[in-house]
């Protein structure tokens, strides 16, 4: 199959481009900043530079023009920004004959719409999610602390912490905004995979050390049963087809829903470095096929490492 991933600059395009090669697929990458400044650029059939996915029309044709160019039959949006324009221009990728990976329009008005989120899961028995409000609806008596974010938010882009009143009487009216009771804890996050025959698994992580846009750095990978069986829950509720991530605060003996990822995490590396393939049963889910069958894992510690290498010299 030729595909084409975009955002190879993001912290999960070594692990896609580099499973989807050693399944024999045809790799395109591409990103808005050239192809030698990224490594990953090199593993890659062939690299091209787009407009910012904020240029949407431009975007969308660049896209468009390079799946004609190359005969690329699906595209792989590793980005939260990048699926939001794609979701909006669906029928223009129909109309080329281009499948995009990514999940359904009734999904994502969920997954990327924190308080849509929020309102869904509010009274529900098996998910927890914290106290929230949105800003148009914030008065005075709001406990503090609390945190506010951008309701289609993403990376903690636009996060602000409520500690005083003044806080709080500067979001009132404003609008899209979420509004959360503040709850401190660890975080987990769970890389989740979901077929069209119903078919899931779930690797559940607590991340001991994250970069401040939340990608995790040194996790630990743990099986833990509350978190498998709540995320199960949630991807048959929403209908998940393919591979997301979900985050949990753990405050209190209770795991709080606070964020549905989408598309894949930045982490998805330490799911394959455990033994399953989140990336092709991802693949796998949207040409009709199962996903890979369930492995058993224990829990252990896995650290990101980092590297120099060279990319260009004079």
């Amino acid at each position: 199959m030729n595909i084409l991933v975009t955002a190879i600059g993001s912290f999960s395009a070594d692990c896609v481009i580099n499973r989807l090669k050693d399944k024999g697929h045809k790799v395109i990458g591409c990103d808005i900043y050239p192809s030698n400044w990224h490594a990953v650029a090199g593993d890659c059939d062939k690299v091209y530079q787009v407009p910012f996915a904020t240029e949407e029309k431009k975007y969308v044709s660049a896209l468009i023009e390079i799946c004609k160019k190359e005969q690329i039959e699906s595209i792989f949006p590793l980005t939260d920004l990048e699926i939001d324009v794609l979701n909006r221009r669906r029928e223009d990728f129909a109309n080329s004959n281009i499948t995009l990976f990514i999940q359904s329009e009734q999904c994502l008005n969920i997954a990327r719409d924190k308080y849509a989120m929020h309102t869904l899961f509010k009274n529900d028995k098996i998910v927890n999610v914290p106290y929230s409000v949105c800003s148009e609806e914030l008065t005075m008596d709001f406990p503090i602390p609390s945190v506010a974010k951008p309701i289609n938010g993403r990376s903690s882009e636009g996060l602000k912490k409520i500690t005083k009143a003044k806080d709080l009487k500067d979001l009132i009216g404003t609008d899209n905004y979420i509004v959360q009771k503040n709850i401190s804890g660890p975080i987990f996050t769970v890389d989740y995979v979901r077929d069209t025959f119903g078919n899931d698994f779930a690797i559940p992580r607590e991340e001991l050390l994250r970069t401040k846009n939340g990608a995790g750095t040194t996790i630990r990978i743990t099986p833990n049963k509350t978190l498998i069986n709540t995320t199960s829950y949630i991807g048959e509720k929403l209908g998940i087809i393919g591979c997301v991530n979900m985050e949990f605060i753990f405050n209190e003996g209770c795991f709080y829903l606070i964020d549905i990822n989408p598309r894949f995490s930045a982490g998805v590396a330490f799911s394959i470095f455990i033994g399953y393939d989140m990336v092709i049963s991802h693949l796998n889910s949207f040409i009709g096929e199962k996903i890979y069958p369930p492995i058993d894992y224990k829990e252990q510690i896995i650290c990101k490492r980092y590297k120099e290498e060279l990319l260009w010299t004079k």
